[in-house]
């Protein structure tokens, strides 16, 4: 049987530290590189973004290949992790289930759904070999609320979503993988407000769901990079904060497992500090794991400066020593009892049959109460929203067409509406008639867009409109004039499907708008 010790005995020091870090493969074309660098460096594991799950022939094989040869040769596991958070573009190599995005199962006001959510989600990445979760989103409602994932918050009242957040853990544990929860205290450096400066007040909101998670023991939380003005610099990212690693999250909130940072070149440009740097300083902070970067080259070369920093640098040595012995007894006593399910499991008839009454119970009837159920005599109008359109693949789009199409039977598609000049417009007043349908299916729309203003416009002259969200209905302000007004909040055809059968119901639908609008 293999122990810390017998590792320890066994690997040079410098041939193990390795696995306080993690590569981050964004890209396909990176793969190969990625899993080398693994091999040769012992690194404590590789993330697999979504996009290189979806894109990769026999993505599974080679994951499973990988975990073999590692496992012969260093006698432990490597953490394989991704990033499904549930929604948005989340695919899995087909057959695969559709899941609602966060906020559609905080909608169903049922804390079960999102057992069922992370139990179906766990049982379909261990077809894959996937045996770490980076989820769920523990961070209450606006969350990166300027760049699009709205909808992959639970809701904003920290009660519901700790519960929520608490239920989907167990549901990844109880199918087989692994949850680290996200992102403490949130993700990006600029998400600053008055809340940050107070840690009553933090502890009585953000902290919550986190701490909940923490005591039905999650097994890892991934460190965010907003400062905490109330616990130090409010120019140190949270992820390079000694106070708030070691002060808050373990003693504070008594977290005892695993500390991973986000992906420290992908996505803000906020920080401005060299991979290699930002690495050490993550490790003397108290984080377990960092991940410096979606390039192998540069994940190399912070695996030197760590080496070179612990042989000149006794503290850190002992630091990153202690780091090691928590990432090696994480991987005996957890990742030894893994096991990888069947192909058949992904996209289950069992699996897509509870995701679609979890999307039924999401709908949420936010006005038109009264017009139950749906009904039009004349060929509709449909828009989709630029960000809806751009999210979605071709092969998506033409099935939204053909989903639209055995819905309405027929019906005139208006595309690029922001595009739309003054007369054009009035050419479509003309030869429209004013009661004539209007349908709209919106994503995360920008308010202060030309888009927003021209959908106003239409709204207000079209008698019959129904706007159908699908993403945070916080967007469905805008629409006051709308007949009726509908979250189905997932980007997907699955919730499209799923509002149009609420609509057609002789009842509204059961959901509730889990965030104030």
């Amino acid at each position: 049987m293999t122990t810390i010790e017998k590792i320890f005995k066994k690997f040079p020091f410098e041939k193990i530290i390795g696995q306080t870090i993690m590569g981050y493969v964004k890209n396909a074309n990176t793969l190969e590189d990625f899993k080398n660098a693994a091999l040769d460096n012992a690194l404590g594991g590789l993330i697999i973004s979504m996009d290189v799950i979806s894109s990769t022939r026999n993505i599974g094989r080679e994951l499973k290949e990988l975990a073999d040869l590692y496992k012969k040769k260093y006698g432990f596991s490597i953490i394989l992790a991704t990033e499904r958070e549930g929604g948005r573009r989340e695919k899995l190599p087909q057959p695969f289930t559709e899941l609602p995005s966060p906020m559609g199962i905080g909608a169903t006001g049922d804390t079960k759904s999102a057992y069922v959510a992370g139990y179906i989600t766990a049982l379909e990445l261990r077809t894959l070999n996937i045996n770490v979760n980076l989820a769920p989103v523990a961070n209450l409602y606006p969350y990166e609320t300027t760049r699009g994932f709205k909808e992959n918050s639970f809701g904003d009242e920290p009660e519901d979503v700790s519960e929520y957040v608490a239920n989907y853990v167990r549901g990844l544990r109880n199918g087989g993988v692994f949850s680290f929860v996200k992102y403490f205290p949130r993700r990006f450096f600029d998400q600053h407000d008055k809340s940050l400066e107070s840690m009553s007040e933090l502890y009585k909101r953000d902290f919550k769901p986190f701490q909940t998670a923490f005591k039905i023991g999650v097994e890892g939380v991934v460190m965010g990079n907003t400062p905490i003005p109330a616990v130090d610099n409010a120019d140190t990212p949270s992820f390079l904060s000694h106070k708030v690693v070691e002060k808050v999250v373990k003693r504070g909130l008594g977290f005892k497992n695993m500390i991973i940072t986000d992906c420290m070149d992908d996505g803000d440009s906020e920080i401005n500090i060299e991979p290699e740097k930002a690495a050490v300083t993550a490790l003397k902070a108290g984080n377990h794991i960092v991940v410096p970067s979606v390039k192998e080259g540069e994940v190399r070369k912070v695996l030197e400066r760590i080496i070179k920093e612990a042989e000149k640098d006794k503290e850190f040595y002992e630091k990153v020593k202690n780091s090691l012995f928590e990432i090696l007894s994480f991987k005996l006593t957890k990742l030894e009892k893994f096991k990888k399910t069947p192909e058949k499991t992904r996209g289950s008839l069992i699996n897509k049959t509870k995701a679609w009454k979890i999307f039924l119970k999401s709908i949420t009837m936010v006005k038109g109460v009264d017009e139950f159920p749906l009904r039009f005599f004349s060929k509709p109008l449909v828009i989709i929203t630029s960000k809806l359109n751009d999210i979605f693949e071709e092969a998506d789009k033409k099935t939204l067409v053909e989903t639209l199409k055995e819905e309405l039977n027929d019906f005139e598609l208006l595309e690029n509406v922001g595009d739309l000049s003054s007369r054009s417009l009035n050419e479509l007043y003309r030869n429209t008639p004013s009661n004539t349908l209007l349908l709209i299916l919106s994503y995360n729309i920008d308010e202060e867009s030309r888009e927003a203003s021209v959908l106003k416009k239409l709204v207000e002259f079209f008698r019959e409109s129904i706007i159908i969200s699908l993403g945070s209905p916080e967007e469905l302000k805008l629409f006051t004039n709308a007949k009726m007004c509908v979250a189905a909040f997932t980007p997907s055809i699955t919730a499209v499907k799923a509002a149009f059968k609420a609509l057609r119901s002789k009842t509204p639908p059961e959901g509730s708008l889990p965030i104030k609008i």
